[in-house]
């Protein structure tokens, strides 16, 4: 029958029923992405409560390849010291633990390795032996046009270890986990020991007229090793806070880029966070540059400082 010879009362009816229909659907879509999202907060969340309860480079290791899993079919995470590439754990392969530990190769042999531990950046790189190395690519089975992903650990501006990711389906996950892990580690470093500063009393102290300005970032050269550490921290906080508001609010970030106003969009976190680096470092260190200003920039306006738009209230110093 055609909808022409339906009676009115059957056309509406119809119709009710479609747009009933419509609004359920609707519903349960939106009530499964919600439930997906909460399940993926949750999985990050008890990462990082492990993370901060882990011991060492290898329960740290464990850890993260382990929960990296949700986001990539195959991984591994490698140790880096001095220009030896050591495979620490690794999950989606035949091959266990046991042969990863076996598996090392020189820096020098994967450039791919080489741009992450020298950036400090992901890197995103084709499985081959010039790559990767060739004894990573028998390893995993690689075949010809499969790609990698790799997040470098850094601590203190050193690149003690990588994530090493195949068929990668939430980058910005990764990169997160990969922070997180590499801020446990910094925080399991011995704390900088310095010489005890006596004044003698017969010596009268003057007080700086002003005090300090801002160093310019990436420009440490002046500063105390504890100064430094501090300076590398702050970077760190930065970035872990940033990566966040990327991560959970991708949505929002994607509509405050579309509309050149990140600022406006995501005030609340911004704010917030802003707040707690400026408590945690600026008003601690008259030396601090705002590195939360700058990962804002990079990371969320791609360089492009116009997109946070025109109510951002600009670096804390």
């Amino acid at each position: 029958m055609s909808s022409a010879a339906l009676s009115p009362s059957l056309r509406s009816l119809f119709s009710e029923l479609e747009q009933l229909f419509q609004t359920e659907t609707e519903a349960r879509v939106s009530t499964s992405v919600r439930a997906a999202q909460r399940d993926f907060a949750e999985h990050l969340n008890q990462t990082v409560r492990r993370l901060r309860q882990a011991d060492g480079f290898s329960d740290i290791a464990a850890i993260l390849c382990e929960a990296s899993g949700r986001f990539s079919k195959a991984g591994a995470v490698f140790r880096i010291h001095d220009t030896v590439v050591s495979g620490e754990r690794v999950r989606g392969t035949r091959e266990g633990t046991a042969n990863i530990r076996e598996l090392q190769f020189l820096l020098a042999e994967a450039a791919a390795f080489t741009s992450a531990f020298e950036s400090k950046e992901p890197v995103v790189a084709m499985c081959s032996a010039a790559e990767i190395s060739a004894a990573l690519v028998e390893f995993f089975g690689h075949q010809p046009g499969d790609r990698a992903h790799l997040f470098p650990l850094t601590v203190d501006q050193i690149t003690v270890g990588v994530l090493y990711t195949t068929t990668v389906v939430e980058s910005a996950a990764l990169e997160l986990l990969t922070q997180a892990a590499a801020a446990v580690l910094e925080a399991r470093r011995p704390p900088v020991h310095q010489e005890a500063m006596v004044q003698s009393p017969d010596l009268v102290h003057i007080e700086p007229a002003s005090p300090p300005a801002p160093v310019p970032a990436g420009n440490r050269d002046g500063l105390s090793a504890a100064d430094r550490s501090l300076h590398l921290r702050a970077q760190r906080f930065a970035r872990v806070q940033v990566a966040e508001i990327r991560l959970y609010q991708a949505d929002a970030v994607k509509s405050g880029r579309a509309r050149g106003d990140l600022y406006c969009v995501l005030q609340d976190s911004i704010d917030s966070a802003r707040d707690a680096f400026r408590q945690a470092f600026v008003s601690t260190d008259p030396t601090m540059t705002d590195y939360f200003h700058l990962e804002l920039v990079r990371t969320l306006a791609n360089n492009n400082p116009a997109w946070l738009g025109e109510k951002y209230p600009g670096p804390l110093a």
